[in-house]
């Protein structure tokens, strides 16, 4: 009798608690987690540990120039439409055609995102490409996914244009490859941010992350006198 009270409680507790949804089940998982720092403005840093305040959304959105974007998601701060224009425009110079193709997410759209990819290849292999809502660098207003998402983007002239002369305009390759245990993320060739010309010039000239810019202007500022 016992045993038989003991399978119809089991019974109940797997079959009448509700699913949990893909976003419940991965709300948690990053840790030491801290908030953005806002005011920071185009040097923003977004990561695993770093998250954007729940809804942000930069004020001074606009569209990318029609002719170097080809998708929906087509915004980006006014400053960094501004420079990503020049860049396409100075690229097609070079015989280089260059357009958007992913530009600002909001967070319900990253987190429709990172489900999917959670769902096509499991939590541990989506959070080496897909990054949760607060999380995702494309919620500041300052990133764009250039021309292609896929990996053989790397090996185009259009790619080898970018490396070298994407910093002249403010932006810099965001996860480039060998970095991955800082930024967090496996190498994207068509993923650019931008952090305007001064600091790019920097990340472009010592090979770093933004990760390590920061760590590298902490320490800076740990050592000047007060």
């Amino acid at each position: 009798m016992m045993k038989l009270f003991l399978l119809c409680l089991l019974y109940i507790q797997v079959f009448s608690s509700p699913r949990d949804t893909v976003a419940q089940q991965h709300t948690t998982g990053y840790v030491n987690i801290t908030e953005a720092d806002t005011s920071a403005g185009i040097l923003i840093l977004v990561n695993k540990g770093h998250k954007l305040p729940e809804g942000y959304r930069p004020g001074d959105l606009v569209p990318i120039e029609e002719a170097y974007n080809r998708a929906a998601m087509n915004l980006l701060r006014k400053e960094a439409a501004r420079a990503f224009a020049n860049m396409c425009s100075r690229a097609a110079k070079d015989s280089i055609t260059l357009w958007n193709r992913s530009a600002y997410r909001s967070d319900t759209v990253q987190q429709e995102l990172f489900e999917n990819a959670v769902r096509r290849s499991g939590l541990k292999n989506a959070e080496q490409f897909s990054a949760r809502p607060g999380h995702s660098e494309h919620q500041t207003g300052l990133t764009t996914d250039i021309n292609s998402v896929h990996y053989s983007f790397g090996n185009t002239p259009e790619a080898a244009w970018l490396k070298e002369h994407a910093h002249r305009f403010g932006y810099i390759e965001r996860y480039p490859p060998g970095k991955e245990k800082i930024t967090g993320y496996k190498y994207e060739p068509w993923h650019y941010r931008y952090v305007g010309k001064k600091a790019a010039t920097y990340i472009y000239q010592h090979k770093i992350t933004l990760e390590e810019y920061h760590e590298i202007i902490r320490n800076q500022t740990r050592k000047t006198p007060r």
